[in-house]
C-alpha cells in the first residue's frame, strides 16, 4: 500500500467511526438505568451542649499592674437555643479583698467552644457597683470545660481581673 492509500483508509475509518460508532458508544454508556448516587454525608454543625448547671473554680490576677492574686468559685446555669447560649452566674473571689458578683451571660457556641459577654452587679467589702467582661470556654469532655475571662469591676476602685476557669457541667436534666 502506498502512503496515499493508507491515508485514505485512515480517513475512511475515522469517518465510519464518527458516523456509525458514536451512537453505539453513547448507547453503551447509557444502559437505560440510573447510576445510584451515594447517600449524602452529614456535616456535623451542632455544637457541644452548654445547657444546664455548672460549678467550678477560678484563679487569676489583677491586670492593672497590681500584685493581687485572686481565686474563688463560680456557680451558674445556662440555657441553649441553637448556637446561642444565655444564662446567669454567681461567683465569689478571694484575694487582698473579697468580691462577688451576680452576672448575666450571653454567648455563641461553636463546636466545643463558647465565647460570651457578661455583665451584672458586683459587691466588694465596702461597696457595690457593676462588673462587665467576656470570656471563652472550651469543653474538654461532655461535663468539663476550661476557659479564660476578663472582668472589669467598677467599685470604689476600678480594676480588671483576668482569670482561668475550670467548670464541671451537670447537664440540662437536673433541676
Amino acid at each position: 500500500m502506498t502512503g496515499r492509500a493508507i491515508r485514505n483508509l485512515v480517513i475512511l475509518a475515522a469517518g465510519a467511526t464518527a458516523v456509525f460508532g458514536a451512537p453505539a458508544m453513547t448507547q453503551a454508556a447509557d444502559l437505560g438505568g440510573k447510576v445510584p448516587l451515594p447517600d449524602p454525608v452529614s456535616i456535623e454543625t451542632a455544637s457541644a451542649t452548654w445547657e444546664g448547671w455548672y460549678l467550678g473554680g477560678h484563679l487569676g490576677g489583677a491586670a492593672d499592674g497590681g500584685n493581687d492574686v485572686v481565686g474563688g468559685l463560680q456557680l451558674g446555669r445556662n440555657r441553649q437555643n441553637g448556637n446561642m447560649v444565655y444564662g446567669a452566674e454567681a461567683d465569689i473571689s478571694f484575694g487582698d479583698d473579697t468580691a462577688g458578683s451576680i452576672r448575666g451571660r450571653l454567648g455563641f457556641a461553636g463546636q466545643s467552644w463558647l465565647a460570651y459577654g457578661t455583665a451584672g452587679l458586683a459587691v466588694g467589702a465596702d461597696a457595690a457597683g457593676v462588673v462587665a467582661g467576656g470570656g471563652i470556654e472550651y469543653k474538654v469532655s461532655d461535663n468539663t470545660s476550661i476557659g479564660a475571662e476578663a472582668l472589669y469591676y467598677d467599685l470604689d476602685e476600678n480594676f480588671t481581673i483576668i482569670r482561668g476557669r475550670l467548670s464541671w457541667h451537670f447537664g440540662g436534666s437536673y433541676f
